[in-house]
């Protein structure tokens, strides 16, 4: 007679290719395996992109706190690294722009999600990250310009 495989189910798809149900156990374990080698990455877009996937799995998942939190602290990192450029002395500065060092991008990615899951949420007063990161981003900007202003 053949041995029978038993299985815990973790996680169910849907048919969109989408995830629907994962176990909370997982779930916290791969969150915080994540978050732990997102914490050792040294580019932080990089980092910036995996913890977008993984917000993006806790919101699958049915957890938008925990992807609000995770989503919510690398914006901060984000900003954080940012501003070092804002006083760092640049060489080759008539062929760099600050655009090309800094993680608008992915900040402004970070903060849409964090507005969207708000939303989902029922709370759109709650919503305000994408305003604050481009003042932020805005006022970086006029920090390292300002001097060259007319």
């Amino acid at each position: 007679m053949a041995r029978q495989k038993h299985f815990v189910k973790v996680c169910s798809s849907t048919s969109r290719g989408g995830l629907s149900i994962m176990d909370l156990q997982v779930l916290n374990q791969i969150v915080h395996d994540e978050k732990a080698s997102i914490g050792q990455e040294k580019n932080v877009r990089k980092a910036a992109r995996r913890a977008l996937a993984l917000g993006d799995i806790c919101m699958a998942a049915g957890c938008p706190i925990k992807a609000i939190r995770i989503w919510r602290a690398m914006a901060q990192r984000l900003l954080d690294e940012d501003y070092y450029w804002v006083d760092a002395p640049w060489y080759y500065e008539a062929y760099t722009s600050m655009e090309n060092l800094i993680s608008k991008e992915e900040g402004l990615a970070l903060a849409q999600r964090i507005d969207k899951a708000w939303h989902q949420l029922g709370h759109p007063e709650m919503a305000t990250w994408t305003r604050h990161l481009r003042k932020e981003y805005c006022d970086m900007w006029l920090d390292r310009y300002y001097e060259a202003l007319p």
